[in-house]
């Protein structure tokens, strides 16, 4: 048997509210199975009960429903495919039903529930209009309680794939040497990039000294197919960086050279001595309570020809794009969305990464509709209220309906901060909040 399909479970069902024991009790078994502990499994279920009530009772009712569990080893994820005429899932923003001049919307409370029991949630239209709702819940790590000593300096440094144990003492290195403005939070878990690297979804390379001591290490990812993301190189024997990081990178480019990966991008920062082989992408502001906030700057590296393609922009948008893909040498064509009249309704859609250890928070928006802008404003009004200092928005410049979000951004103090070429559809725009006090 494949073993993708070891890592999933489905269940086929008609979208009653009578079926529910059955949909809950299916995800929380399953999720029991991937190792999930009661209070992770629980919330799973809860979150699946409510979209599952939501369904039967608003969007598709008595229409057949897909539920697909899949074993992703640090979380599980619940996958609700489905065919409906209209949509609204408003409840599922994180931001809703707190707007202070209406009446909340009881059938969407559940939503709301659901949205905040679990991690992630995305929504996508798939092929023949069909609509896939994906809710991801991942497991909790305990944090390494040994402080581990540094490497010693060699003469001879060679690198390899870590096994579960090298692997956890890159983890703890890392997080004992780099702060959160440095790194990602994954890093204080030691078990759970373990079991991101046995998921296949990331890739590990350690740099071992000759007396076999991991004297730095890289992870990466593809974050679509024709762009990988790294975290890294990092080293924990400053004296010997420069060869310990230009070592790692060759091995990570190495690993995807003959993909067909054009790019490899970094958002949490290179070492110095590595970054001439990179572009500066620019950087976005990083704030903790009671620190001076520090500029994260990101980088990329081009493997092969840029093909070119379009681009979809508007307002003050436009200067800021032509200005940077010529800086940065990518050939692009840039569109603008113009509204010709044209008719939006429904309820729009905002999905929430978030970060509570960082205090931060990207939004990424899943479908559109004509309550962009109070929808904008009530997450930020909600997500500062709950004191997150760092608040980004993604926008996706290969889908034109994202570029009606730019002057209603901008306009709510969201500026552009860098671009992420093939991150997406195509390019990815990241805008930071607040930024114009940026130096």
């Amino acid at each position: 048997m494949d073993a993708d399909k070891m890592r999933t479970l489905t269940l086929g069902i008609s979208a009653r509210t009578t079926y529910l024991p059955v949909v809950t009790s299916f995800v929380e078994s399953a999720a029991i199975v991937f190792g999930m502990k009661k209070d992770e499994y629980l919330r799973l279920g809860l979150a699946t009960e409510e979209i599952f009530l939501y369904l039967s009772n608003f969007v598709c009712q008595g229409k057949p429903l897909e539920v697909q569990c899949f074993n992703g080893f640090y979380y599980t994820r619940v996958l609700f495919r489905f065919s409906a005429v209209e949509l609204n899932l408003s409840g599922l923003n994180i931001a809703s039903n707190i707007a202070p001049d209406r009446e909340p919307d009881l059938d969407a409370m559940g939503l709301m529930i659901a949205s905040r029991s679990v991690d992630h949630l995305n929504i996508v239209v798939e092929k023949n209009n069909r609509i896939c709702l994906t809710i991801t819940k991942e497991k909790a790590y305990p944090e390494p309680l040994e402080v581990l000593p540094l490497p010693q300096s060699t003469d001879k440094i060679s690198t390899e794939t870590p096994d579960a144990e090298r692997l956890k003492i890159f983890a703890t290195l890392t997080a004992q040497s780099h702060d959160l403005s440095q790194r990602p939070s994954f890093f204080t878990y030691p078990g759970k990039l373990v079991d991101m690297v046995a998921s296949g979804e990331y890739s590990a390379i350690v740099a071992l000294n000759q007396k076999k001591e991991v004297g730095g290490g890289i992870v990466f990812c593809y974050r679509t197919e024709k762009n990988v993301e790294c975290f890294g190189p990092y080293c924990f024997a400053p004296e010997q960086e420069k060869i310990i990081c230009e070592t790692l990178l060759a091995a990570c480019i190495s690993s995807i050279a003959r993909t067909k990966a054009l790019g490899l991008l970094s958002l949490s920062g290179l070492p110095a001595s590595i970054r001439s082989n990179f572009e500066a992408l620019g950087s976005l502001r990083y704030s903790e309570e009671g620190k001076i906030p520090v500029d994260q700057f990101s980088f990329y590296r081009l493997l092969h020809e840029d093909p070119g393609f379009e681009v979809w922009s508007a307002g003050d948008l436009t200067d800021y794009l032509k200005r940077e893909y010529s800086r940065l040498a990518l050939a692009r064509e840039i569109r603008t969305v113009q509204n010709m009249g044209e008719t939006r309704s429904g309820a729009s859609l905002f999905a929430a990464e978030v970060h509570r250890d960082r205090q931060a928070v990207t939004l990424r928006p899943l479908w559109p509709g004509d309550d962009f802008s109070a929808n904008i404003e009530r997450h930020i009004r909600f997500l500062r209220d709950d004191h997150f200092l760092n608040l980004y928005f993604e926008l996706d410049l290969g889908i034109p309906w994202h570029a009606e979000l730019i002057p209603l951004l901008m306009a709510q103090q969201f500026k552009p901060g860098i671009i992420l070429p093939f991150a997406g559809k195509s390019d990815i725009v990241m805008f930071e909040y607040n930024n114009e006090t940026k130096s």
